[in-house]
């Protein structure tokens, strides 16, 4: 059984058909994060994958934001599904696996907030160990929150999922099921899964606190204190334990250096391998020592600013006999019980009687019927007829040609009378068709004059940025950037080296050339 993680960043940006790209990527079970899809954006052709049954949750905060996703093949589809890490997300769902822990250190405002951005889908999978005997898996797929530096309520955001994370993935372990925690999960753990240096390397992050005592003893960073006091610490309750997962592939590859899945896309960071490892696979101990096979990166997929990873164990998927109720095909938009508003606007096929006969008829003959035998007979229409309909369409085109072009709420009125009277010139004599058409040559000429003139005036008051200066490290072109970030120099714009980020020692990588661009001088 292969188990794929992977930040896809916009499933609806892939330019690939998302069949064609599930089987390139070789899984039977793909759990994607940051799909940026809400239930009122999602189209069939991303719900409904050929050879894949899927679960979707969704943001109920914004549109567009956050998102995750698990696709399985149907030789695994799942004997369960949930929505979210708490039962309170969906009350009336069938099919939720259950075992939610104890959560009586959440406030009820707090489990509903930590479900509401669509970072969770559960499934849960009947499966063949490699001694033959039959367990069951849950696979737990999340996008877990970035802590924004400037916003301290972020981060305690993204503790307390942790937390719940923590809570619900043990609990279901303690109820007998094997379970794979997966996903972006916006930590980088150790030292050695990141490029660039804190400020402080002193300073431990939260973050890495809770991850550290997540995973069991064979991954732990000895650099990272414990956490003395797990009640105090908002990543974790009284009731969890830690130490009962494996980090995938630090279990095959505990040393490997620039073993990253995400760098950032404004600095070209990939090109130098500038980056971090923020995408894991944690396989709970038993199962990793029993049946983890091998945990790649793969670095050479592109189409997101992340990569997967992928993780191969001796385990044979038990397909369910039916996807569970929270499977997007029995959506009511896809099943084909809720009525499309598309469909009111769908021109419908008319079966057509006696009664329709008349207005489908060739418009050269007109229908007749005979009051005696009630027979209906073609009658070409008589000379009369013919006439009163040109005169008809005749009506109708000379009210068209009354409307005025633009042009014309544009030109002086003096303009406009010399064009009349070039017109009834026109119709009188060639002389005078002649001299209309020099005048029309005349304002043709003016007004490209006019135009040319315009747009110098506009290059001289608008001139743009200048040339793009030479890098000293490397004598190449810089690119120009823009201050996004909030402060006195918001939406100033500099010149830069244009290679990828990178460290310092690698000459490769991008210079340190800063110039700020001068409009005044330009």
């Amino acid at each position: 059984m292969k188990v794929l993680t992977w930040n896809i960043n916009g499933i609806r940006a892939s330019k690939v058909k998302l069949s064609s790209l599930f089987d390139s990527l070789d899984a039977d079970i793909i759990c994607l994060q940051e799909t940026k899809v809400t239930r009122d954006m999602l189209d069939e052709p991303t719900a409904i994958v050929e050879g894949y049954n899927s679960y979707f949750s969704f943001s109920k905060k914004r549109s567009g934001y956050s998102g995750v996703a698990t696709f399985c093949k149907s030789s695994a589809t799942p004997i369960q599904a949930e929505e979210g890490l708490y039962k309170d997300l969906n009350p009336k769902q069938d099919g939720k696996l259950g075992h939610y822990g104890d959560v009586s250190e959440f406030s009820c405002n707090e489990l509903e907030a930590l479900d509401a951005e669509g970072r969770a889908v559960i499934t849960k999978h009947k499966i063949r160990k490699h001694d033959g005997q039959e367990a069951e898996l849950a696979i737990i797929n999340v996008y877990c929150p970035r802590a924004d530096p400037e916003r301290e309520d972020r981060l305690l955001y993204k503790l307390r999922f942790f937390a719940l994370l923590q809570t619900r993935a043990e609990t279901l372990l303690k109820s007998g099921c094997n379970v794979i925690v997966l996903g972006d999960m916006n930590v980088k753990h150790k030292r050695i899964d990141r490029s660039e240096e804190d400020e402080n390397e002193t300073v431990t992050k939260p973050s890495r606190l809770w991850l550290n005592q997540f995973v069991w003893d064979s991954d732990k960073d000895s650099s990272i204190p414990d956490i003395d006091n797990k009640e105090e610490f908002a990543g974790t309750t009284s009731s969890v334990t830690g130490g009962q997962f494996a980090d995938s592939f630090r279990y095959f590859y505990p040393d490997e250096e620039g073993a990253f899945t995400n760098w950032c896309t404004l600095t070209s960071a990939r090109e130098t391998n500038y980056g971090r490892r923020l995408d894991y696979i944690f396989t709970n101990v038993e199962l990793a020592k029993s049946d983890l096979q091998d945990c790649k990166i793969m670095a050479e997929v592109e189409g997101s600013d992340h990569c997967p990873v992928k993780a191969e164990y001796v385990i044979e998927c038990i397909p369910a006999d039916r996807s569970p109720a929270l499977c997007t095909k029995f959506m009511p938009e896809f099943c084909g019980k809720q009525v499309k508003l598309s469909s009111f606007f769908k021109k419908r096929e008319k079966v057509m009687d006696n009664s329709d006969i008349k207005s489908n008829c060739n418009q050269n003959y007109t229908l007749s019927a005979d009051n005696n035998n009630g027979k209906c007979s073609l009658k070409r229409p008589s000379s009369i007829e013919k006439i009163q309909n040109q005169a008809k369409k005749k009506k109708v085109n000379s009210c068209d040609t009354k409307q005025g072009s633009l042009k014309g709420f544009f030109l002086k009125s003096s303009s406009k009378k010399e064009v009349i009277e070039a017109d009834i010139q026109e119709a009188s004599s060639d002389t005078k068709n002649e001299l209309h058409t020099t005048k029309k040559e005349d304002k043709v000429v003016n007004t490209v004059t006019v135009k040319s003139s315009s747009a110098n005036a506009w290059k001289s008051l608008l001139k743009g940025p200048p040339p793009p200066p030479l890098c000293r490290g490397h004598q190449q072109p810089c690119v120009l950037r823009t201050v996004k970030k909030p402060g006195p120099t918001k939406g100033k714009q500099f010149f830069v080296c244009a290679r990828g980020e990178g460290l310092s020692s690698n000459p490769e990588a991008r210079c340190d050339f800063f110039k700020w661009v001068d409009y005044k001088n330009n």
